[in-house]
């Protein structure tokens, strides 16, 4: 064989193995397969603008869904739907504002609901962001708490009695990286704090999909059908806090292509949960499984029973800091 045959036969075949090996990855990441209508259902979906709710939205109006696009930002959100509507003309789209970094926002959308939407089917806790400097809600905790986890607490406490009286599902939108050494820091919740200098992961964020699945296990134990789940490692705008350079996407570019998944399939984990998967009593939030790769999967965290209470009151507590919101 030739050195310059050679030449080129190792790239291509580098490259051929590649695209094998990411193939296979979508495979074993799996695909939601049922096309069944869902014309007469109403999905809630909080952050549907965009990435993984945007990806929702669309597959679930395909099917005739109506959906909710519950959304900070109304031009955003009628940009979506423009661009849902380029793919399909089934189901029906309703923009309703709902800004989670603000209770008086929060609040308003739960009584919109209530006056025009009663009768909805499940809601999607889906919105969330990973940020690197200090923000801050309007009630001035920091973001990650503020809004992945309060924000939705008080969503759900507003909305609870329309949840039970239409055994609507609740989907919570978690992560694996609840496991990456993820901690309820009681002395600090809801305050921002620093980055330590060995710190690999973005601690904050981990520690606010902790809660959101201590979340998701009080509501289990207390009536709910709810469902969480991680939708992998995406490729979204979800990390544009980072202001990533050019050079990190050639450096990152072939991690990307093994590991990185599309919204279009990160979201289907979250379509199985609003649409498919079955809680039961061995597999459940409260017995630490959440769905991931449309499989329930046994959590590597070891949650405690008594932090999972006391996060419930303290959660109750903030929010009755802003207006009288009884615990259930």
């Amino acid at each position: 064989m030739s050195s310059t045959l050679l030449y080129w036969l190792i790239p291509v075949g580098v490259g051929a193995g590649i695209y094998v090996i990411r193939k296979l990855r979508e495979l074993q990441w799996g695909w939601v397969r049922n096309r069944s209508s869902l014309q007469g259902k109403m999905y809630i979906i909080t952050g549907a603008n965009t990435g993984l709710g945007f990806e929702t939205a669309a597959a679930l109006a395909a099917r005739q869904a109506t959906v909710v696009l519950a959304c900070r930002n109304m031009e955003k959100a009628t940009a979506a739907i423009d661009a849902i509507r380029r793919g399909t003309k089934e189901g029906m789209l309703i923009p309703v504002e709902l800004d989670l970094a603000s209770f008086e926002s929060i609040r308003k959308f739960a009584a919109e609901i209530k006056a025009n939407y009663g009768t909805f089917d499940c809601l999607i806790n889906n919105a969330g962001l990973a940020v690197q400097t200090p923000q801050y809600t309007k009630e001035n905790y920091e973001v990650h708490f503020g809004v992945m986890h309060l924000g939705h607490f008080l969503l759900v406490e507003l909305l609870k009695d329309l949840i039970l009286q239409n055994s609507a599902r609740i989907v919570v939108v978690s992560s694996k990286m609840h496991e990456k050494n993820a901690k309820i820091d009681f002395d600090n919740l809801g305050k921002w704090v620093e980055r330590g200098p060995r710190d690999r992961f973005n601690m904050l964020y981990n520690n606010a999909k902790l809660m959101n699945f201590y979340h998701a296990r009080e509501l289990h134990k207390k009536g709910y059908d709810v469902h969480v789940l991680c939708p992998g490692l995406c490729n979204t705008d979800f990390f544009r806090d980072y202001n990533p350079k050019w050079y990190h996407y050639v450096m990152f570019a072939p991690i990307v292509w093994l590991f990185l998944r599309s919204s279009k399939q990160g979201a289907q984990n979250i379509i199985y949960c609003a649409t498919e998967n079955v809680n039961t009593v061995e597999k459940n939030p409260a017995t630490g499984h959440f769905v991931t790769n449309l499989k329930q999967t046994k959590s590597k965290a070891a949650f405690d029973d008594q932090i999972s209470e006391r996060l419930w009151k303290e959660s109750v507590r903030e929010i009755g800091l802003h207006g009288s919101i009884p615990g259930k």
